[in-house]
């Protein structure tokens, strides 16, 4: 009885708390919003990726001019850093948990889309983001955040001891609080601070892992931060914002749609460039690894060697699956422009041109790069968002390729 009891208070505890840090957080936006009315837009598109239309997308606080807190902390590398060091630069701000699992690795997710869409621009800004756990709090433990989400050689995450922490979120009206455990629940706040210091906009960074949604939350900041950079840029002078990255997911479509397709394939050809005929996916007997991607995508340019190293593989394990990469045709320049990076960067494996994007449709890709599993069939056997590790990638193919017997 007594440990019914004691459960029941815990789960009671639990329950109050995350009100508590719910109101918290509401109050905190609604407190900011009051004081920094936020500017409407005169123009709006009929664009799903367009921040106006997309009910997810937070458009921003405006903060007015008030100075940044500064601060001193230790990166992911052990270097001391400190806020003021920036100046000169425009700062995105944000807070991460270093254990953090949902919310977190979207808010990099929008950064790092961010940087990529801001071209030549991106020298002009500095990503910075303060650990929001009040546990896990050693230089390890943001270097190991930043290692698994591909943000090493991208930011300069910061910890230091917890009261150091703690002071910094309160300079910057972030709560970060350990529900149970090492559970930690804290508001995923992004800061936009001009060259000298100031703070400009403040953003709740949305729960959405829909490309879209990403998309039009990097956009909605492209459109904050071009009046701060020098010779007030235009945000139509940025790149399209082109959906690289997204929360990685397993999930897809369904697999019980026959998706069997035919392309012009591009094939490694040793003596000049590569040769081209057609080739058909699915109905041919044996499974297919695709691989969705596109030539200017760096993390696509990331995912290379583990490719290479699996086209390597399946000539010494002849019964695994055939490897061909989908290369988003419309997207690039041109076919010799494909042909040549097939060459500059010695690809083992053929390129299917999706010249439609017809292919892409039928598997359901908003991102890239993506790797679908294909029975002999045409159907879907596995289906993976992100970048993956080539021990990754072959696990779950061998996990997998059993299901191509039965389809």
């Amino acid at each position: 009885m007594n440990r019914s009891i004691k459960h029941l208070i815990e789960i009671t505890i639990a329950f109050v708390t995350i009100l508590f840090l719910l109101a918290i957080t509401f109050f905190t936006w609604r407190f900011v919003s009051n004081i920094h009315p936020i500017p409407k837009s005169n123009t709006a598109t009929p664009n799903t990726n367009n921040p106006a239309s997309n009910p997810n997308v937070d458009p921003g606080a405006s903060l007015g001019n008030k100075m940044a807190p500064n601060f001193t902390l230790t990166n992911q590398f052990g270097k001391s850093i400190s806020l003021k060091n920036y100046r000169g630069k425009i700062v995105v701000l944000t807070f991460i948990d270093s254990k953090c699992t949902t919310v977190c690795p979207l808010t990099a997710v929008v950064l790092k889309n961010l940087m990529y869409d801001l071209g030549p621009y991106r020298k002009n800004v500095q990503l910075v983001a303060v650990n929001a756990n009040p546990i896990a709090t050693k230089v390890k433990d943001v270097y190991d955040w930043s290692s698994s989400h591909g943000m090493l050689h991208e930011w300069q995450y910061l910890t230091g001891p917890t009261d150091s922490l703690q002071n910094v979120w309160k300079n910057y009206y972030v709560s970060s609080q350990i529900l149970h455990g090492n559970l930690v629940e804290h508001i995923a706040a992004v800061f936009v601070i001009d060259a000298k210091g100031h703070e400009k906009w403040l953003y709740l960074n949305s729960t959405d892992p829909q490309a879209s949604t990403i998309s039009a939350q990097v956009q909605e900041i492209e459109n904050h931060i071009a009046p701060l950079l020098p010779g007030h840029v235009s945000p139509s002078q940025f790149a399209p914002a082109r959906q690289l990255e997204y929360l990685p997911s397993s999930l897809g479509p369904s697999s019980a749609v026959d998706r069997a397709f035919t392309l012009p394939t591009l094939f490694p050809n040793k003596s000049g460039l590569p040769t081209t005929r057609n080739i058909s996916i699915g109905h041919t007997g044996h499974s297919t690894l695709l691989e969705f991607f596109a030539t200017w995508c760096p993390d696509c340019q990331m995912e290379t060697p583990t490719l290479q190293k699996y086209a390597q593989w399946t000539k010494r394990h002849p019964t695994w699956p055939t490897l061909f990469a989908v290369d988003l045709r419309q997207s690039e320049p041109s076919t010799l422009h494909v042909k040549q990076y097939m060459v500059t960067n010695h690809l083992q494996y053929p390129v299917a041109l999706d010249a439609t994007g017809s292919v892409s449709d039928l598997y359901g890709i908003t991102g890239i790069p993506t790797q679908v599993l294909v029975s002999g069939t045409g159907h879907i056997l596995w289906y993976h968002q992100g970048l993956i590790s080539f021990s990754n990638l072959t696990s779950n193919l061998q996990a997998n390729m059993s299901k191509g017997l039965s389809k």
